[in-house]
């Protein structure tokens, strides 16, 4: 099985290292995303108390309580909505799916996702816009573990 925790750091730690004067802003906008959804399908796994894709939830209290959990892939609005508890506490959050938006699509509503990124060669979209929106998430994931253990 993949470490998602640990690729999650790596990753985060990829953004930092990457030269803000040197235009990286694409390669920084794809690696958080990578990152975001790395700690998200961390969290999944141990939300649901399952070691491997497609094992059962063994999370009792979860709507979806003995049924197969599916990797969601690059899909991050999935793999936070597979976390019913977690979920409803970003919906009650103002400002995480704001924030999330930003991540998952960093040039704007109807450009390329975070993924498909990989393609476009570069942007002149603003890196500080999309840096708070990443410190948000990932220190708004980091507040709310608790809910996943």
């Amino acid at each position: 099985m993949e470490d998602f925790a640990g690729a999650y750091l790596a990753r985060k730690n990829d953004i930092f290292a990457l030269p803000r004067n040197q235009n990286h802003t694409i390669a920084i906008f794809h690696l958080g995303g990578v990152a975001v959804e790395c700690q998200l399908k961390a969290m999944l796994l141990v939300y649901h108390k399952i070691t491997d894709w497609k094992h059962q939830s063994r999370r009792a209290t979860d709507s979806l309580f003995g049924q197969p959990i599916k990797n969601p892939k690059h899909d991050l609005i999935k793999a936070l909505s597979d976390m019913s508890d977690l979920y409803n506490t970003a919906l009650a959050d103002g400002h995480f799916l704001t924030h999330l938006g930003k991540i998952i699509r960093p040039l704007g509503s109807s450009n390329p996702d975070y993924i498909s990124l990989r393609y476009i060669p570069q942007t002149t979209e603003s890196l500080s816009d999309w840096h708070n929106s990443f410190n948000y998430i990932c220190h708004w994931l980091h507040k709310n573990k608790h809910i996943i253990l």
